[in-house]
């Protein structure tokens, strides 16, 4: 168990990090209470396992290491269920009103997290790649990709309007 001393700077840690947390999380998860609970997660896996973080520098790493892990478990516990909002009405299309936020989340949840860290949260190339522990080029690649999903998807759809 952390001492006080370890309470006091996780506490110091997290705090001003809780906004680009949930930020991430709901990126990944699109929806506010997966986000709320990936992050609560998040946070309490972080806390309990404190020991093991060897260097308290690489902190922010860490945590998002264990964030991206915590939102990736409960997509995949997601996947079972099909809730009853979540379906369309018969005869209706599923994407009636596509926009940005529409394109976005269609997007795989790791472009998304790439997109939120750049583009939301203003993190560099080298510090995502360095958050999520991926090389630089993966994450140039998926940003790329991701632009041109978003621009194809966006482009389609002012043509079909």
């Amino acid at each position: 168990m952390p001492s006080q001393t370890d309470k006091l700077w996780f506490s110091e840690q997290v705090r001003p990090m809780l906004d680009t947390l949930y930020h991430v999380a709901y990126a990944v998860v699109q929806n506010d209470a997966d986000a709320q609970d990936a992050v609560q997660d998040c946070i309490e896996k972080a806390y309990l396992s404190l020991d093991m973080l060897r260097e308290r520098s690489r902190f922010r790493p860490w945590i998002m290491r264990i964030l991206k892990n915590t939102c990736y478990r409960i997509l995949r516990e997601k996947k079972r269920l099909i809730p009853f909002d979540d379906l369309p009405e018969s005869g209706e299309e599923p994407f009636d009103s596509l926009d940005l936020k529409a394109a976005f989340s269609r997007l795989s949840p790791e472009s998304r997290l790439a997109i939120t860290l750049y583009y939301y949260e203003g993190y560099r190339i080298p510090e995502i790649a360095a958050l999520l522990n991926e090389p630089e080029g993966t994450i140039k690649s998926r940003l790329s990709r991701a632009r041109k999903a978003l621009r194809q998807d966006l482009t389609v759809t002012e043509v079909c309007l």
